[in-house]
């Protein structure tokens, strides 16, 4: 079984000094915050002053959006879903706020139309429009997204200005985590080893490490030999696979994500093309999951698209609800 990680050492990276946040009249209260006063955030692209606590506040990623919610802020001003409609998962205030674009093209008029006084994003997607974003307001990024989700809820929190509420909710979630490894144990299912896969219509994917892969690291479930990696940090988060690297899917329990047809590109088959073809091989039909009726459809919109706290909450919903049940 792999060792699951600790709270402590969540809590310590969210720990980390930060620049006070206060006026002259002393320092402002982390949760409330005060316009007047002002915190030092280091970022992906070096380091940003930004007012204390912001109040209109641009996300231009899924994971931003999903945390800054989740830290109970809700944003003025969102990017798309990579679906049609907004995750199932998040709460309705997303709703509340004004679209500016796509994650990949954010809308530089919209978002200065809305005079934030905070940008995040990240430096994967964002780092060409930066400086155009800094001089709209302050601006902070991280580094990437996906497998750093705790580690950039912890430099959302410090961007507003409540470092305290960031440390909570990520160290409930790994409480919350461990405590369904020690379940998983009791039940005598901690070394089931769990596949990721996804069905999209150009293309099939393995999941290894990435924002799913996280989840199933931290609640202490084993992967199947083919989907370990050697090297966390450094390995590809995923895989696109053929027909021929189907056993490659296999588990004794596979979580099966089907992307809807927002991804196809012209000359492509369907979803339901792509899923009808590859199940109806001999391969997949051997696969052992498949014998066992262990295959489970999740929604990718907690499973993959959303990358925050809240996703992660709803895979845990997901693991609990199918591991921890019989048949």
């Amino acid at each position: 079984m792999t060792t699951r990680r600790r709270a402590l050492a969540i809590t310590a990276a969210l720990t980390l000094p930060l620049a006070a946040c206060g006026t002259s009249d002393g320092p402002a209260d982390p949760g409330q915050g005060d316009s007047q006063a002002s915190v030092s955030v280091e970022h992906a692209m070096g380091s940003t002053e930004v007012p204390c606590t912001p109040k209109k506040v641009v996300t231009l990623g899924q994971g931003q959006t999903d945390s800054v919610l989740a830290l109970g802020v809700t944003p003025v001003g969102v990017v798309d879903p990579w679906t049609d409609d907004w995750y199932e998962y998040l709460p309705d205030e997303v709703e509340e706020a004004e679209v500016v674009g796509t994650e990949i093209e954010p809308d530089l008029e919209k978002v200065a139309s809305l005079q934030p006084d905070l940008i995040v994003g990240s430096k994967l997607r964002h780092e060409a429009v930066y400086d155009k974003l800094s001089k709209i307001a302050p601006t902070v990024f991280s580094e990437t997204i996906g497998v750093t989700w705790k580690e950039n809820i912890s430099l959302w929190a410090q961007a507003l200005c409540m470092p305290e509420k960031g440390e909570e909710i990520v160290t409930d979630y790994q409480e919350r985590a461990d405590q369904l490894g020690k379940d998983l144990e009791e039940a005598g299912k901690q070394d089931l080893e769990v596949s990721i896969i996804r069905f999209m219509p150009d293309q099939v994917r393995i999941y290894l490490t990435g924002f799913p892969g996280s989840i199933i690291r931290d609640a202490g479930l084993e992967r199947p030999e083919s989907q370990r990696v050697d090297d966390w940090e450094k390995s590809e988060q995923l895989v696109e696979i053929s027909e021929e690297r189907i056993p490659d899917m296999d588990g004794d329990v596979i979580f099966q994500m089907v992307s809807s047809e927002h991804y196809a590109q012209q000359g492509t088959s369907t979803v339901d093309e792509q899923i009808e073809r590859w199940t109806s091989t001999d391969l997949w039909k051997g696969l052992s999951a498949v014998t066992q009726d262990d295959v489970v459809i999740v929604d990718e919109s907690h499973w993959n698209l959303g990358g925050g706290i809240g996703a992660a909450n709803a895979m845990l919903d997901d693991l609990e609800g199918n591991l921890l049940t019989d048949k």
